[in-house]
């Protein structure tokens, strides 16, 4: 029975060997230090997946903003349209331009439907985005010539 636990742990000793990534002085590792370095391999890779799902959570609320932004800004081409369609002439395509370089928008600029927590999307994108302390906030003014 001691023997069989014995080859059972010899085994998953092999197993963890193939899946973290041994140093170049892989000859010959002790259990301890193959658990070792299992353990700093765990740890990186949570780490990996914490920073990812940070990344995948700020996407999440830049395309939230962007998508609600956009139906503004389609909204108000549209209410142009039809202010031009009433008796002055019809705007252009190329007469449509929005100015995004430089964007930031005021929560007040924000749609009626958009929550708290949607203006907040906003900022926090500007905040996530850090170089050592240095952030850099930029203005957004969308202009529909």
């Amino acid at each position: 029975l001691d023997s069989f636990r014995r080859a059972k742990l010899r085994l998953y000793l092999e197993q963890l060997k193939q899946l973290v990534p041994l140093g170049p002085d892989s000859t010959r590792h002790t259990t301890l230090s193959l658990l070792k370095r299992a353990k700093m391999h765990i740890k990186k890779l949570e780490e990996q997946d914490r920073k990812a799902l940070n990344i995948k959570e700020q996407l999440q609320r830049e395309h939230r903003y962007l998508k609600r932004r956009l139906e503004q800004l389609s909204v108000q081409g549209m209410e142009r349209i039809r202010t031009d369609s009433m008796g002055s002439t019809i705007s252009t395509d190329s007469e449509q331009e929005v100015d995004i370089e430089g964007m930031e928008f005021t929560p007040g600029e924000m749609d009626s439907v958009g929550s708290a927590s949607d203006a907040e999307d906003h900022y926090s994108l500007q905040s996530g985005s850090s170089d050592g302390g240095y952030t850099h906030s930029r203005r957004l003014n969308a202009r529909l010539s």
